[in-house]
């Protein structure tokens, strides 16, 4: 079974201080590897894959990070995880995040977000107590915005691995749960009667 925090540990305990570089170079070895069809796993995938990357990279090359980047992912392929790529990034990201102090925080909005709530979220985020796994000290708070307008109106917060969900399409949701499962307080000659009002 594919554990991404010990796989992510492990490439950064690797790479040491390039593990920044190694991660870069990572995800641009699987967006490049997203464009070939078919699956890749196994050893024969990895062992031909290997050779296909060694030919195009200069062998000059001495870009710090690569050499682990490249390890990784045809460790992954043989052993068949290579869809757990983007998981194993995320994990990267996360534990770099946490080594360096950094915060992560997307807001997911329908509509464009003022600078100004930018602001003061980043200030209402330093100002919260920090628990569990977001208890390490935060030197930096990074806001992303992305637009999504399926989510109608209000807003979704990705603060770390917390998600703080008030957006319009979700409370809707909520209510239609509610009423799906409110009973019927009871019935009188075919009236349906509820918290004493009829129709």
């Amino acid at each position: 079974m594919f554990n991404g925090e010990r796989w992510a540990a492990g490439f950064i305990g690797s790479c040491d201080v390039h593990a920044q570089a190694g991660l870069e170079a990572l995800k641009a070895l699987v967006s490049v590897l997203a464009q070939i069809p078919g699956a890749l796993r196994g050893t024969a995938a990895a062992r031909e894959l290997e050779g296909m990357i060694r030919k195009a990279i200069n062998p000059l090359s001495s870009e710090p990070g690569l050499e682990y980047a490249v390890r990784i992912l045809l460790l992954l392929v043989k052993k068949g995880y290579y869809i757990h790529a983007p998981a194993l990034i995320s994990a990267i990201e996360g534990l770099l995040d946490q080594q360096q102090g950094i915060l992560r925080v997307t807001v997911e909005s329908a509509f464009p977000v003022e600078g100004s709530f930018q602001n003061d979220l980043k200030a209402a985020v330093a100002g919260r107590p920090r628990t569990g796994a977001n208890k390490t000290a935060v030197k930096e708070i990074q806001v992303r915005v992305q637009l999504v307008p399926e989510l109608l109106g209000g807003y979704r917060l990705r603060i770390g691995s917390e998600v703080v969900d008030v957006s319009l399409r979700t409370q809707l949701q909520r209510l239609a749960r509610a009423l799906q499962v409110s009973p019927l307080v009871g019935t009188a000659g075919g009236t349906r009667v509820s918290g004493g009002f009829s129709w």
